[in-house]
This record gives structure tokens, sequence and C-alpha cells, in this order.
């Protein structure tokens, strides 16, 4: 049995939205639906110690907003499953700092809900339940670096590094072959490079005996980010030694993380 949230202000597209979960998942499952957010925050709260598997979160709310209500549910049951329902982008919302694992797009649909939980279980299928034996440390404060058991990993490709560096800035999000492409060469044409430089990453990651910490599934890669130490996670869980390192650089040598740099500036 599984406990599902639902937040969304307007009556109907909530109604809507937990008739399509009611359809998705199974009769014995608890879903919640709220208008409110902090009737939402109220059943997290509940709950005890009993998981919360999966919050689908409207963004724009009356006095707020569900990036926030994520955040809150994050620090409360760290292991739930956010998926946002919304007409954003998920570039927009990437730049929040939430750990979304799924984005829907409104108006929501038992298909599209099926479809994101289908992606889900491929992606989540590949990690396992044991940690990596060795260290991983990510730095991404000034410029990105990767460390195995202290050692900085040498690259046989730099677009390799440079991928690892997106599904980091992602946060355990998956990212297609498209927006992979779109991110390293800023040309969509260059998708059929894509999978050269995502076999060249995972060689890379196996050489030094962490390539667990990749999660593969169809035409979609990921980062396990419970297997590695990284210094903006702890940031974004407001870690004090982390939110000193910060200096006002985040992955300084790609351009596109400046959109991500823009938000932490804006949190110190």
């Amino acid at each position: 049995m599984m406990n599902i949230l639902a937040l969304d202000d307007e009556e109907l597209m909530l109604w809507a939205l937990t008739d399509s979960l009611e359809k998705v998942f199974d009769e014995n499952d608890i879903i919640k639906g709220f208008e409110e957010s902090e009737d939402a925050i109220g059943f997290v709260k509940s709950l005890g110690n009993k998981p919360l598997d999966y919050a689908f979160l409207d963004i724009r709310l009356r006095g707020g907003n569900g990036i926030d209500v994520a955040k809150e549910i994050k620090k409360l049951k760290p292991k739930t499953k956010i998926l946002f329902c919304t007409a954003y982008s998920d570039r927009a919302i990437d730049a929040f700092g939430v750990n979304a694992v799924g984005y829907l797009l409104k108006p929501i649909t038992p298909e599209k809900i099926r479809n994101s939980l289908e992606q889900l279980s491929l992606m989540f299928s590949n990690i396992g339940d044991i940690p990596t034996e060795k260290k991983v440390e990510i730095k991404t404060f000034g410029n990105f670096d990767v460390f195995v058991d202290k050692k900085p990993i040498h690259w046989k490709r730099l677009k390799a590094k440079e991928l690892l560096a997106q599904l980091v800035d992602k946060k355990g999000a998956s990212v297609t072959n498209v927006e992979i492409a779109i991110t390293l060469w800023e040309d969509d044409n260059k998708v059929k490079s894509v999978p050269t430089i995502i076999s060249s990453l995972r060689h890379t990651l196996k050489d030094y005996g962490v390539e667990d910490i990749l999660i593969r599934s169809r035409n979609h890669t990921a980062i396990d980010t419970t297997k590695v130490l990284c210094d903006v996670y702890e940031f974004y869980e407001g870690k004090a030694a982390a939110l000193n390192l910060y200096q006002g650089e985040y992955m300084a040598n790609y351009s596109w993380a400046e959109f991500t740099n823009a938000y932490l500036q804006s949190q110190v």
C-alpha cells in the first residue's frame, strides 16, 4: 500500500488529477488530494514514520508555489518521488533546486501518468540497494571536477565529463538524448553523436569502478544522487559547510550552468 499526495488549488484540476491517479494506482493505495499547501504539508506530517511514495504537485498556487511545497516535502520525506503537474517547461523548474523525478504537462490523463511511472520504473530498476564501495566526490563550486577515492578522474573525452556535469545539474532527473545534444553542442542535430558520448562516460566510470552511479533506460540518462557526495546537493540541503564553500561560482567551465548559478546566488 502506497501513500500518494496530489496538490492543485483549482478544484476541477484537482478532481481530474485525483481521478486519473485512482485509475492508475491500486485501489488499496491511499490517494489524498488538497487545494491548500498547508493541508498537504499537514498530511505529510501526519504520516509519521510511514513513507510518502509520490507527490503530484501543481507549480502555481495561491499565495505561493509548488516548488516551495516540494522542498518542504523533501525535508520531511526525502525519498518521496516528486512529479510536477504544470504547463511550464522542465528547464525552468530545474533552476529551483528541487530533485523532481518527472514532469507532467496539463491536462493530466491516466496515460500520461502511466508513461511517467513506466519511465521511472525503468530508471530505478537499474539502481542497486547497495551503494558503491568507492567514494565518489563531485565538486561543482568553481569548476566542475570528479574524484574517486580522493583521486581525480582523467577523461578521454571532455564532452563525457560535461555530460556528467549536466546530469549532476539535473539532480537525478533524467535527460533525453536531444536534451543532451542541445546542452553539449547547442544543436539538436548532434543527437546522433550522443550515444558515443554516453558510451565514453560509461567506460570511464567503469574504469574507476563507479559505473553504478549512472542510470540508463532507453532514451533517458540520469545520475543516482544517493551514490555521490556533491557540494551543491549539500547546499540545497542547507548544510553550513556547503553554504560557506559557495563563493558565487558554479560549474564555471560551462556557460549553460549560469542559470543554476543565478539561483544559488539568490539563496545566499
